[in-house]
Protein backbone atom coordinates (compact mmCIF):
# COMPACT_ATOMS: atom_id res chain seq x y z
CA UNK A 1 0.00 0.00 0.00
CA UNK A 2 2.74 2.46 0.91
CA UNK A 3 4.91 1.66 -2.51
CA UNK A 4 1.83 1.92 -4.97
CA UNK A 5 0.67 5.45 -2.93
CA UNK A 6 4.19 6.77 -3.27
CA UNK A 7 5.22 5.48 -6.62
CA UNK A 8 3.60 8.59 -8.31
CA UNK A 9 4.50 12.46 -7.63
CA UNK A 10 1.49 14.33 -6.54
CA UNK A 11 1.50 17.25 -4.15
CA UNK A 12 -0.52 15.38 -1.19
CA UNK A 13 2.37 13.16 -1.11
CA UNK A 14 4.51 16.05 0.21
CA UNK A 15 1.77 16.47 2.95
CA UNK A 16 2.00 12.88 3.63
CA UNK A 17 5.76 12.92 3.79
CA UNK A 18 5.46 16.33 5.65
CA UNK A 19 3.27 14.95 8.23
CA UNK A 20 5.78 11.51 8.92
CA UNK A 21 8.70 13.79 9.21
CA UNK A 22 7.32 16.11 11.84
CA UNK A 23 5.74 12.83 13.83
CA UNK A 24 9.60 11.94 13.88
CA UNK A 25 10.73 15.38 14.56
CA UNK A 26 8.56 15.44 17.74
CA UNK A 27 9.32 11.51 18.87
CA UNK A 28 12.75 12.96 18.60
CA UNK A 29 12.67 16.18 20.81
CA UNK A 30 10.26 14.01 23.57
CA UNK A 31 11.91 10.38 23.29
CA UNK A 32 15.66 11.65 22.70
CA UNK A 33 16.55 14.82 23.23
CA UNK A 34 14.11 15.50 26.11
CA UNK A 35 14.98 19.18 26.36
CA UNK A 36 13.42 22.00 29.17
CA UNK A 37 9.91 22.76 27.52
CA UNK A 38 10.45 26.73 27.41
CA UNK A 39 8.92 29.33 24.64
CA UNK A 40 12.34 30.10 23.43
CA UNK A 41 12.41 26.30 22.52
CA UNK A 42 9.68 26.11 20.97
CA UNK A 43 10.36 29.15 18.82
CA UNK A 44 13.85 27.81 18.02
CA UNK A 45 12.32 24.44 17.07
CA UNK A 46 9.83 26.09 14.74
CA UNK A 47 12.72 27.61 13.28
CA UNK A 48 14.70 24.34 12.35
CA UNK A 49 11.33 22.48 11.42
CA UNK A 50 11.65 25.69 8.59
CA UNK A 51 15.36 24.76 7.64
CA UNK A 52 14.03 20.97 6.93
CA UNK A 53 11.26 22.23 4.98
CA UNK A 54 14.24 23.94 2.82
CA UNK A 55 16.18 21.14 3.32
CA UNK A 56 13.94 18.86 1.52
CA UNK A 57 12.82 21.65 -1.18
CA UNK A 58 16.58 21.22 -2.53
CA UNK A 59 16.35 17.71 -2.41
CA UNK A 60 14.11 17.31 -4.04
CA UNK A 61 15.32 20.51 -6.29
CA UNK A 62 18.82 18.50 -6.88
CA UNK A 63 16.81 15.20 -7.22
CA UNK A 64 14.46 16.72 -10.20
CA UNK A 65 16.59 18.97 -12.26
CA UNK A 66 19.29 16.56 -12.55
CA UNK A 67 16.51 13.53 -12.49
CA UNK A 68 18.85 11.06 -10.26
CA UNK A 69 15.44 9.16 -10.15
CA UNK A 70 12.08 8.64 -12.14
CA UNK A 71 9.13 10.80 -11.12
CA UNK A 72 8.06 8.99 -7.64
CA UNK A 73 8.57 9.91 -4.15
CA UNK A 74 10.42 7.26 -2.84
CA UNK A 75 13.18 9.68 -2.24
CA UNK A 76 11.44 12.14 -0.06
CA UNK A 77 9.96 9.01 1.63
CA UNK A 78 12.94 6.95 2.62
CA UNK A 79 14.63 10.72 3.68
CA UNK A 80 11.93 11.18 6.05
CA UNK A 81 12.50 7.39 7.36
CA UNK A 82 15.89 7.88 7.89
CA UNK A 83 15.78 10.63 9.75
CA UNK A 84 13.35 8.46 12.15
CA UNK A 85 15.50 5.78 12.22
CA UNK A 86 18.53 8.07 13.18
CA UNK A 87 16.56 10.82 15.40
CA UNK A 88 19.58 12.96 16.82
CA UNK A 89 20.52 14.19 13.08
CA UNK A 90 17.27 16.06 13.76
CA UNK A 91 18.67 18.10 15.99
CA UNK A 92 20.19 21.44 15.27
CA UNK A 93 24.56 21.01 15.31
CA UNK A 94 27.39 22.65 13.55
CA UNK A 95 27.04 19.76 11.60
CA UNK A 96 23.05 20.27 10.08
CA UNK A 97 24.61 23.91 9.13
CA UNK A 98 27.60 22.33 7.25
CA UNK A 99 25.13 19.87 5.32
CA UNK A 100 22.36 22.21 4.84
CA UNK A 101 24.96 24.59 3.14
CA UNK A 102 26.97 21.44 1.31
CA UNK A 103 23.52 21.02 -0.17
CA UNK A 104 23.89 24.29 -2.10
CA UNK A 105 27.09 22.72 -3.19
CA UNK A 106 25.56 19.35 -4.47
CA UNK A 107 23.00 21.30 -6.42
CA UNK A 108 25.96 23.08 -8.71
CA UNK A 109 28.47 20.13 -8.40
CA UNK A 110 25.63 17.57 -10.12
CA UNK A 111 24.39 20.19 -12.72
CA UNK A 112 28.24 20.21 -13.95
CA UNK A 113 26.74 17.54 -16.80
CA UNK A 114 24.59 20.81 -18.45
CA UNK A 115 28.26 22.02 -19.81
CA UNK A 116 26.65 26.07 -18.83
CA UNK A 117 28.07 28.14 -16.54
CA UNK A 118 30.64 25.52 -15.47
CA UNK A 119 33.25 27.92 -14.22
CA UNK A 120 30.84 29.80 -11.70
CA UNK A 121 29.14 26.58 -10.76
CA UNK A 122 33.00 25.50 -9.76
CA UNK A 123 33.58 28.64 -8.21
CA UNK A 124 30.63 28.79 -6.36
CA UNK A 125 30.66 24.96 -5.32
CA UNK A 126 34.33 25.47 -4.10
CA UNK A 127 32.51 29.13 -2.09
CA UNK A 128 30.20 26.83 -0.40
CA UNK A 129 32.46 23.70 0.60
CA UNK A 130 34.36 26.74 2.32
CA UNK A 131 31.39 28.03 3.96
CA UNK A 132 30.42 24.10 5.36
CA UNK A 133 33.91 23.46 6.40
CA UNK A 134 34.23 26.66 8.81
CA UNK A 135 30.77 24.88 10.46
CA UNK A 136 32.49 21.23 9.83
CA UNK A 137 36.62 21.29 9.04
CA UNK A 138 35.78 17.62 7.54
CA UNK A 139 33.43 19.31 4.76
CA UNK A 140 36.23 19.82 2.98
CA UNK A 141 36.54 16.27 1.67
CA UNK A 142 33.41 16.90 -0.23
CA UNK A 143 35.85 18.92 -2.07
CA UNK A 144 36.59 15.71 -3.78
CA UNK A 145 33.34 15.18 -5.39
CA UNK A 146 34.13 18.41 -7.48
CA UNK A 147 37.22 16.59 -8.80
CA UNK A 148 35.20 13.35 -9.79
CA UNK A 149 32.40 15.16 -11.24
CA UNK A 150 34.93 17.34 -13.86
CA UNK A 151 36.29 13.72 -14.50
CA UNK A 152 32.89 12.11 -14.85
CA UNK A 153 31.78 15.09 -17.17
CA UNK A 154 35.25 14.75 -18.94
CA UNK A 155 36.15 18.63 -18.06
CA UNK A 156 38.81 17.46 -16.09
CA UNK A 157 41.87 20.04 -16.43
CA UNK A 158 43.81 22.10 -14.06
CA UNK A 159 42.21 25.60 -14.96
CA UNK A 160 38.78 24.23 -13.91
CA UNK A 161 40.40 22.80 -10.76
CA UNK A 162 41.91 25.93 -10.08
CA UNK A 163 38.63 28.01 -10.69
CA UNK A 164 37.05 25.70 -7.53
CA UNK A 165 39.94 26.11 -5.24
CA UNK A 166 40.32 29.72 -5.83
CA UNK A 167 36.53 30.07 -5.01
CA UNK A 168 37.23 27.63 -1.07
CA UNK A 169 40.71 29.85 -0.71
CA UNK A 170 39.06 33.27 -1.73
CA UNK A 171 36.24 32.77 1.33
CA UNK A 172 38.95 31.31 4.02
CA UNK A 173 40.92 34.27 3.31
CA UNK A 174 38.09 36.59 3.66
CA UNK A 175 37.28 35.14 7.27
CA UNK A 176 40.77 34.92 7.92
CA UNK A 177 41.04 38.60 7.32
CA UNK A 178 38.77 38.68 10.01
CA UNK A 179 40.00 36.63 12.53
CA UNK A 180 43.19 38.39 11.88
CA UNK A 181 42.15 41.67 12.59
CA UNK A 182 40.37 40.34 15.69
CA UNK A 183 43.76 39.20 17.06
CA UNK A 184 41.63 35.96 17.13
CA UNK A 185 43.73 33.79 13.89
CA UNK A 186 43.87 30.49 16.24
CA UNK A 187 40.01 30.39 16.31
CA UNK A 188 40.75 30.48 12.85
CA UNK A 189 43.04 27.64 12.63
CA UNK A 190 40.93 25.66 15.27
CA UNK A 191 37.80 25.66 12.68
CA UNK A 192 39.32 24.01 9.86
CA UNK A 193 41.35 20.99 12.14
CA UNK A 194 40.75 17.89 10.70
CA UNK A 195 40.42 16.20 14.43
CA UNK A 196 39.94 12.25 13.77
CA UNK A 197 38.78 9.51 16.49
CA UNK A 198 38.23 5.80 16.23
CA UNK A 199 36.16 5.93 19.62
CA UNK A 200 32.86 4.03 18.13
CA UNK A 201 30.89 3.25 21.72
CA UNK A 202 27.83 5.55 20.19
CA UNK A 203 27.70 2.87 17.24
CA UNK A 204 27.35 -0.05 19.87
CA UNK A 205 24.30 1.00 21.17
CA UNK A 206 21.25 -1.68 20.32
CA UNK A 207 19.19 0.86 18.62
CA UNK A 208 22.10 2.17 16.31
CA UNK A 209 24.17 -0.68 15.10
CA UNK A 210 21.00 -3.27 14.07
CA UNK A 211 19.46 -0.17 11.41
CA UNK A 212 22.81 0.67 10.14
CA UNK A 213 23.23 -3.44 9.56
CA UNK A 214 20.21 -3.73 7.63
CA UNK A 215 20.76 -0.89 6.50
CA UNK A 216 24.47 -1.56 5.00
CA UNK A 217 22.88 -5.08 3.57
CA UNK A 218 20.44 -3.25 1.98
CA UNK A 219 22.32 -0.50 0.25
CA UNK A 220 25.37 -2.94 -0.67
CA UNK A 221 22.38 -4.88 -2.19
CA UNK A 222 21.14 -1.84 -4.25
CA UNK A 223 24.80 -0.62 -5.36
CA UNK A 224 25.13 -4.49 -6.82
CA UNK A 225 21.62 -4.55 -8.80
CA UNK A 226 21.81 -0.56 -9.82
CA UNK A 227 25.51 -1.04 -11.27
CA UNK A 228 24.32 -4.65 -12.94
CA UNK A 229 21.28 -3.13 -14.49
CA UNK A 230 22.66 0.98 -14.91
CA UNK A 231 21.60 0.96 -18.18
CA UNK A 232 17.93 -0.33 -17.64
CA UNK A 233 17.72 3.10 -15.43
CA UNK A 234 14.79 5.50 -17.48
CA UNK A 235 16.39 8.53 -16.22
CA UNK A 236 20.25 10.23 -15.78
CA UNK A 237 21.08 7.87 -12.96
CA UNK A 238 23.62 6.17 -15.39
CA UNK A 239 25.43 9.29 -15.83
CA UNK A 240 25.28 10.77 -12.01
CA UNK A 241 26.27 6.95 -10.95
CA UNK A 242 30.14 7.52 -9.92
CA UNK A 243 29.01 10.83 -8.66
CA UNK A 244 26.82 9.02 -6.01
CA UNK A 245 28.65 6.45 -5.26
CA UNK A 246 31.94 9.14 -4.79
CA UNK A 247 29.33 10.98 -2.37
CA UNK A 248 28.40 8.22 -0.43
CA UNK A 249 31.84 7.15 0.08
CA UNK A 250 33.37 10.43 1.44
CA UNK A 251 30.24 10.77 3.53
CA UNK A 252 31.25 7.25 4.72
CA UNK A 253 34.95 8.52 5.19
CA UNK A 254 34.05 11.35 6.91
CA UNK A 255 32.12 9.19 9.97
CA UNK A 256 34.85 6.79 9.87
CA UNK A 257 37.51 8.98 10.60
CA UNK A 258 35.69 12.21 12.56
CA UNK A 259 36.11 13.02 15.94
CA UNK A 260 32.52 13.69 16.03
CA UNK A 261 30.54 10.10 16.43
CA UNK A 262 27.02 11.36 17.55
CA UNK A 263 24.94 9.94 15.76
CA UNK A 264 24.52 14.01 14.34
CA UNK A 265 27.09 13.20 11.09
CA UNK A 266 24.85 10.47 9.89
CA UNK A 267 23.37 12.95 8.05
CA UNK A 268 26.14 13.60 5.68
CA UNK A 269 25.25 9.95 3.72
CA UNK A 270 21.38 10.53 3.84
CA UNK A 271 21.41 12.16 0.19
CA UNK A 272 23.08 9.81 -1.79
CA UNK A 273 21.36 6.93 0.45
CA UNK A 274 18.21 8.03 -0.91
CA UNK A 275 18.65 8.42 -4.12
CA UNK A 276 20.47 4.94 -4.59
CA UNK A 277 17.44 3.20 -2.62
CA UNK A 278 14.71 4.98 -4.10
CA UNK A 279 16.09 4.37 -8.17
CA UNK A 280 17.02 0.32 -6.50
CA UNK A 281 12.62 0.44 -4.90
CA UNK A 282 11.65 1.24 -8.67
CA UNK A 283 13.95 -1.71 -10.35
CA UNK A 284 11.55 -4.18 -8.39
CA UNK A 285 8.98 -4.88 -10.63
CA UNK A 286 6.93 -6.63 -8.00
CA UNK A 287 4.95 -4.11 -5.34
CA UNK A 288 4.87 -6.51 -2.63
CA UNK A 289 8.59 -6.47 -2.73
CA UNK A 290 9.01 -2.65 -2.38
CA UNK A 291 5.87 -2.85 0.18
CA UNK A 292 8.18 -4.90 3.03
CA UNK A 293 11.26 -2.63 1.86
CA UNK A 294 9.47 0.61 2.89
CA UNK A 295 7.87 -1.35 5.96
CA UNK A 296 11.20 -2.39 7.08
CA UNK A 297 12.13 1.50 7.35
CA UNK A 298 9.17 1.66 9.26
CA UNK A 299 9.75 -0.79 11.79
CA UNK A 300 13.63 0.65 11.92
CA UNK A 301 12.51 3.48 12.88
CA UNK A 302 9.76 2.29 15.84
CA UNK A 303 12.65 0.11 17.26
CA UNK A 304 14.66 3.33 17.24
CA UNK A 305 12.08 4.25 19.85
CA UNK A 306 11.04 1.90 21.44
CA UNK A 307 14.23 -0.70 21.35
Amino acid sequence: MIANFFRKTKPVHAIFISIIFLVYFLLAIILVEKPDYTLSLVARKLGLLFLFLILFFLIRFINRKNQLSSQNSYVLLILAFLFGIFPKTTQFQNIFISHFVLLFAFRRIYSLKTNKNTKEKLFDSGILIGIASLFYSWSVLFFGLIIVALFNRKQINVRNICISLLGYLTLLFIVFTYYFFNNSTSIFFEKLALNYSFNYEYYSGLTVYVPIIVLFVLIITSIIVLSVRINAVTNDLKTSWIIILTHLFLSIIIIFFTDLKEGYELILTFFPLAIILANFLQLIEKMIFREIILLMFVGLSIFTYLG
